[in-house]
Formats: structure tokens, C-alpha cells, sequence
């Protein structure tokens, strides 16, 4: 499951889809999004007949605290999509000030030649906002904390995902001790917003490797009857599946087959970002502007719709949520 809230005109409505399927399963509006709300949404959801396998989230209090109220044993998973969206807005101010910094030594080192009479220009002089020297140590300071940036949150995104370049289901011990090497590393550059976002995230490392951890329990026992290419090709098969249009029951060998279905339903089940629900938010924004607000009868209406309707690309293309 992914949940969300979504608010228009201070009204709160939890979203809750399926992250393989993409059917919408609650789409209500409610007074208020305290953790006895959202839990009697979820008992409603499973007195309904649905059955969590877990539950991705961001780190909304009441979103977390619903799963508690309502007793369901069910692990959360930190929701990936929003971690990423608060570095990449991280990256582009440090990216902006490097320019910024860059523009300004530029600056200088005309102007420094415009007073050796060397740069020869019309109009006035420029004037400069710090001597060349300062402007070049800063200059140099700022591409270097963006590169030293840049280069170790991308170190820690890759060893978070699940298949390495190798098809190789990821080793969770060296996941961590990649992490928490990059955390430390980020934390001596001494910048306030990078200090304040790894130590957001060092909180969340237990539940960042819960999914991985997950996964390599999962395939342990049918992993131990399989060598090690047999173990890459079907992780490349079924990271290639769709392009390729594998069938199990053709395209495998019979003494194969058991170890792919598991390996395959396995790998579906993989499930760590709420980006499906923040997709759907962005769908249904447009119709609560035009009706200013969340009448009783729009979301009902644009769920039955959009569990209806038939997918036109991408993997699901062809069904419709509630087909699948």
C-alpha cells in the first residue's frame, strides 16, 4: 500500500492505493487527520477485505499514528520518494551557488584586468561585491561542497538499490556500512542544510534497510539451490521482462520455472516509496481547483473512474487497475 494526504481548503482526504496494481482504495475526505481517523480508515480497509503487505508513507504523524491506532501488524516503509525530493531541492541551491559563486570570481578576474588595462570595455568600470583573491577561495569552496555532495549522496542512492549493475541482489550489511560512511563523510563538510537533512536521515537507516533486509531473507532459501549465474540471469530476466515479453512457462526451463515465479513475485513485492499516490494527487489536483473544495460527490466519482479506466503505456498498459 502507499498513503498520502492530500488538502484542499484546509480539508484533509487520505489517499491509499496499491503499488502494483495502482487501484485507488480510499479516496475520503475527513474533518481532521489525527492518528483515530486515519485508523478507522484503515479497519474499514481491512473489514472490506483488503490485506496489507505494508504500508509506504512519508513521515506524517497521523498516517503512521492510524497504522498504530488500528492495530495492524504491518512493517512501514519510509517513503523513498520524498527523501529524494528534499535532496534534489538541496542540490540545486548548493548547484545555484556554486554558479553564483562562479559568476562573481568571473567578475573579478575581469575587473582585475579592466584595472591592469589589459580587458579594454565601454562605460564605467566594473564594481565588484569582494576582492578577486576572496572571490576565488569562495568560488573554489562552493564547486568543491557541491562535487563532495553530489558525488556521495549519489554513492548512498545506488548502494540503496535493491539490484546492483551486476544482477545482484544487494548485500545489506555493506548497504549500511556504505551509508553510514557517507553520512559521517557529508557531516564534515559543515554545511547547516546538509548537516540538518543526513541527520534526518540517519534516523531513518533502520527502516531504509528494512525493505533490503526483507529482501534478502525472501530469496535466501531459493538462492541457496541456484549458482551464481543462474542467480544473475533471473534477476536480468526479470528486470528485462517486459521489454523482452517473457513467459515463465515458455521461456524457462521446467527445472527453472519454481525458482523464477518465486524470484519474480518476490521482486514485485519489493516496495518503498509512495510516488504512485503523489502521481494520483497530481492527476486529481486539477478537478479540486476547479471546483474549489471536495464535494461529497467528486472523489467518489474520480475513483470509480480512475479504477476503471484502461492504462494506455508503461508496464500496466492494457488493464485497468481493477483488472489487475
Amino acid at each position: 500500500g502507499e498513503a498520502d494526504e492530500i488538502f484542499q481548503g484546509r480539508k484533509p482526504c487520505l489517499t491509499l492505493v496499491d503499488g502494483r496494481s495502482f487501484l485507488v482504495l480510499n479516496l475520503t475526505p475527513a474533518e481532521s487527520r489525527d492518528g483515530t481517523t486515519w485508523g478507522v480508515t484503515y479497519l474499514d480497509l481491512v473489514e472490506r477485505g483488503i490485506q496489507f503487505h505494508d504500508l509506504a508513507c512519508d513521515g506524517g504523524t497521523g498516517l503512521r499514528a492510524g497504522v498504530r491506532e488500528a492495530g495492524l501488524a504491518i512493517p512501514l516503509r519510509p517513503d523513498l520518494f520524498h527523501i529524494l525530493q528534499e535532496a534534489h531541492r538541496l542540490t540545486r541551491r548548493l548547484e545555484s551557488a556554486a554558479y553564483k559563486a562562479m559568476e562573481t570570481a568571473e567578475r573579478a578576474r575581469r575587473a582585475a584586468l579592466e584595472a591592469r588595462g589589459i580587458l579594454r570595455r565601454r562605460g564605467p568600470r566594473l564594481k565588484i561585491k569582494v576582492p578577486l583573491p576572496q572571490a576565488e577561495i569562495e568560488e573554489a569552496q562552493a564547486i568543491e561542497l557541491f562535487d563532495s555532495w553530489y558525488w556521495l549522496f549519489d554513492e548512498m542512492r545506488q548502494a540503496l538499490e535493491p539490484i546492483t549493475p551486476a544482477y545482484r541482489i544487494v548485500s545489506v550489511t555493506g548497504t549500511k556500512a556504505v551509508v553510514e560512511t557517507a553520512i559521517e563523510l557529508l557531516k564534515e563538510l559543515n554545511h547547516s542544510s546538509i548537516t540538518a537533512f543526513v541527520d534526518n536521515l540517519q534516523e531513518k537507516i533502520p527502516e531504509l534497510l528494512a525493505p533490503l533486509e526483507w529482501l534478502e531473507q525472501q530469496l535466501m532459501s531459493v538462492f541457496d539451490g541456484l549458482d551464481a549465474d543462474r542467480r544473475a540471469f533471473v534477476i536480468w530476466a526479470w528486470r528485462h521482462r517486459q521489454a523482452l515479453n517473457l513467459d515463465i512457462d515458455t521461456d524457462f526451463p521446467e527445472t527453472l520455472r519454481p525458482a523464477v515465479r518465486v524470484v519474480w513475485d518476490t521482486l514485485g513485492l519489493f516496495h518503498r516509496s509512495s510516488s504512485l499516490a503523489e502521481s494520483l494527487h497530481s492527476w486529481l489536483r486539477p478537478y479540486l481547483q476547479i471546483h474549489r473544495g471536495m464535494p461529497k460527490w467528486l472523489l467518489p466519482l474520480l475513483q470509480i473512474f480512475w479504477n476503471h479506466h484502461t492504462f494506455e503505456r508503461g508496464k500496466r498498459a492494457g488493464s485497468s487497475p481493477l483488472e489487475l
